[in-house]
C-alpha cells in the first residue's frame, strides 16, 4: 500500500511538473505580434547560397514583416529564421533590416551578409541574429520573433 501511494505521489508531481514546462515554453515575449501562420519551403538548391555561412535571405511576403533567413553552420544543419517585424514597435510599423551585398532583387528575396546584425528602421535598435535575435542597441528590450526551422535533405521548412 505504501509503495501505491509513493507511485501516486511521483506521478502528481511528474504531471505538475510536465504542465509547469509547458506552461512556461508558451509564454511569448513577442505576444503582440499578430499569430501569422507560416510554412515556408526553401529548395537549397535554389538558393544554394543560404549554404554559405554568414548569408541571409529576407523573405518579403511571409510572416509580419518578412521572416529573415541565416546560415549559421550549414555542416550542422545550423540555420535561424525571425520575423523582421521589430518587437519595439507595437504598431508594426518597423522592419529590421539588413544590408544588402549582393542586390539580387528577384522577388521575393534578396541576399543579405551583413555582420550578422540588423537595424530597425525606425527606432534604430540592433539586434543580433547569431544571438538569437537579442536587442543589443537601443531602446528594443525583446528578442525577435524566431520561427521554427527544420532542415532536411537539400531543404529547410520554416514553420510557426
Amino acid at each position: 500500500m505504501a509503495q501505491l501511494k509513493q507511485l501516486n505521489i511521483h506521478k502528481i508531481i511528474l504531471i505538475a511538473l510536465l504542465f509547469w514546462n509547458t506552461e512556461s515554453c508558451t509564454k511569448d515575449q513577442n505576444s503582440f505580434l499578430p499569430s501569422v501562420k507560416i510554412n515556408l519551403h526553401i529548395s537549397l538548391v535554389n538558393y544554394n547560397f543560404l549554404t554559405i555561412p554568414g548569408n541571409s535571405v529576407v523573405f518579403m511576403n511571409e510572416g509580419v514583416k518578412g521572416i529573415i533567413v541565416v546560415c549559421v553552420n550549414p555542416d550542422q544543419s545550423q540555420y535561424f529564421a525571425f520575423d523582421a517585424c521589430c518587437p519595439n514597435e507595437k504598431d508594426f510599423s518597423g522592419i529590421v533590416e539588413l544590408e544588402p551585398v549582393k542586390n539580387l532583387v528577384t522577388p521575393p528575396f534578396t541576399l543579405f551578409s551583413s555582420d550578422f546584425f540588423g537595424i530597425c528602421n525606425v527606432c534604430g535598435s540592433k539586434f543580433n541574429l547569431l544571438g538569437n535575435g537579442q536587442p543589443v542597441k537601443g531602446p528594443a528590450t525583446h528578442f525577435l520573433q524566431s520561427y521554427n526551422v527544420i532542415t532536411g535533405f537539400e531543404s529547410l521548412t520554416i514553420s510557426h
